[in-house]
């Protein structure tokens, strides 16, 4: 008992002695950074090896298309997302982007950008807590850690590429400098917050909100109605710009009406008891814990930094979207900043001022630290049961989509399944083959339009063998040829219209 009582006051002596060292201004303003760079190397790695397995799908090769469309001066008028890309969320960040792959290979530069976006947060994370928080440096460090392994993280990180992501850390540094009344700063992030993801000006404007209940009315006023001009001017007149007139996202709320925001609106008002509902299904409940179990619910200790966000985080959870970690991962990206915020100010809270700083009692971080742990290991998907060490090794049939790719000319319109479409990205005329129905209307829907078609069969797991020679036989009845391929034949069909003359292949 005795020498556990002495292994326990030198481990405290051990752990005041580098929390002084880290305490110095020098190393407090270094640490953030040698994370990020770290962190950012980490979650690159893991989104390249993803890639490179074809596990990447629409929404990558989307927005590479739409990237090289901008850089070879075109609109980007994504044939494989079926409209011009800023119609979905006005993310002018992307033209930017587009300057980046001219200058190098554009499916790792989106890829590396976004995980470098994610990464770069821990800096005005790690500020919030030192500068808002009064935090010591334990107290940052467990902080930062339960971000890094924060599942939602993680989704989005592999969740192909989506330009909101770039917003992370300017919406971190937007808290940062609006609460700490840097307007002009504020200023800066809030563009780079919108210009990345037009909705997320709602977002700011509950922070305006937090403004104002913090004491500053007249800033607290200017950012809530800034937010909320800016999100409903892109809503009803510039994203519709894009798109013959036609307004964004009114068929993720056709239950409640249709064919302009006010129809939604007044369905949402007259009907609140379905909203109601659609809010709290067991499914949004699953999500709601997926985001505040890993840091042990302490965003509810002080509700007021978690209220900005959640009408928009509401309205994102009533919405008929793609359901899945992946898929609805975009969707988390707002609410995450406030979650980690709103875990600053519960520590704070839940500590006590020594002379600076405020003190976290060491076993509340500890199981801070834990449940991270606990929680990245069961629901994120680089958890270590997901074994990424053996991510990106070409098996068979990597080679064959690989050669599939190769052998099709790159002016030639193609309709392949989705993990091809990466692949084919650099050309105007792509389009997705649709697997989800019946072999015959697959085979009747792929056939108009193209030149080539590439047929990856694990596109389509619910289909039998005999599905699959059904849609071949389709596909070869309706002018084209199927072309043999020297490796996963079995799993991988590519057809060629008859008369098309076979050009050298793509780069």
């Amino acid at each position: 008992m005795t020498m556990l009582v002495q292994w326990r006051h030198r481990l405290e002596i051990f752990s005041l002695r580098w929390q002084a060292r880290l305490d110095t201004r020098q190393v407090d303003r270094a640490v953030p950074w040698v994370v990020a760079l770290l962190w950012g190397g980490a979650l690159s790695g893991l989104s390249l090896a993803r890639s490179r397995q074809f596990e990447a799908g629409a929404d990558l090769s989307s927005h590479l298309q739409a990237v090289w469309l901008i850089g070879e001066g075109y609109e980007p008028l994504s044939s494989v997302a079926g409209h011009h890309i800023l119609w979905e969320q006005a993310a002018f960040i992307l033209y930017p982007v587009a300057g980046l792959t001219a200058l190098f290979p554009d499916q790792p530069t989106l890829l590396t950008l976004q995980a470098a976006a994610l990464a770069l947060a821990v800096v005005p994370l790690w500020r919030i807590a030192r500068d808002l928080g009064g935090l010591k440096s334990g107290a940052a460090a467990a902080l930062v850690f339960a971000y890094c392994a924060y599942p939602a993280v993680h989704a989005i990180n592999l969740s192909d590429f989506h330009p909101e992501a770039l917003a992370v850390p300017a919406l971190f540094a937007a808290v940062l400098h609006a609460l700490s009344g840097q307007w002009t700063r504020f200023g800066l992030f809030a563009l780079i917050v919108v210009v990345c993801r037009s909705d997320l000006a709602f977002a700011l404007a509950g922070l305006g909100l937090l403004v104002l209940l913090e004491g500053r009315r007249r800033p607290g006023l200017a950012i809530t109605l800034g937010g909320l001009g800016y999100g409903l001017v892109s809503m009803t007149a510039i994203q519709p710009r894009f798109n013959g007139g036609e307004f964004p996202h009114l068929e993720a709320f056709s239950k409640f009406g249709g064919g302009n925001p006010g129809s939604v609106l007044w369905g949402l008002i007259s009907a609140p008891h379905e909203a109601v509902a659609d809010t709290l299904s067991q499914a949004n409940f699953r999500m709601i814990v997926f985001l505040l179990a890993p840091v042990m619910l302490l965003p509810l200790v002080v509700p007021r930094y978690v209220l900005p966000v959640v009408p928009l985080f509401a309205v994102y959870l009533v919405a008929d979207v793609p359901t899945g970690q992946l898929a609805e991962a975009p969707q988390t990206v707002p609410v995450t900043a406030f979650i980690f915020v709103a875990t600053v100010f519960a520590l704070a809270r839940t500590g006590r001022v020594l002379v600076e700083r405020v003190n976290v009692d060491r076993r509340l971080l500890t199981a801070l630290a834990l449940t991270a742990t606990i929680f990245f290991l069961r629901d994120a998907p680089s958890s270590l049961y997901q074994h990424p060490w053996d991510w990106g090794r070409h098996d068979t049939m990597d080679i064959a989509r690989q050669q599939a790719a190769e052998r099709i000319p790159p002016d030639a319109a193609v309709r392949a399944s989705d993990r091809i479409l990466p692949l084919l990205s650099d050309r105007t005329r792509l389009y997705q083959l649709d697997t989800a129905g019946s072999p015959d209307r697959a085979a009747t829907q792929a056939a108009p339009d193209v030149e080539w078609i590439v047929f990856d069969i694990t596109a389509a797991p619910e289909w039998s063998p005999l599905n699959v020679e059904r849609f071949d036989l389709d596909i070869r009845s309706s002018g084209f040829e199927r072309i043999e391929l020297e490796d996963g034949g079995g799993i991988m069909r590519l057809y060629r219209r008859l008369g098309v003359i076979h050009g050298q292949p793509a780069g």
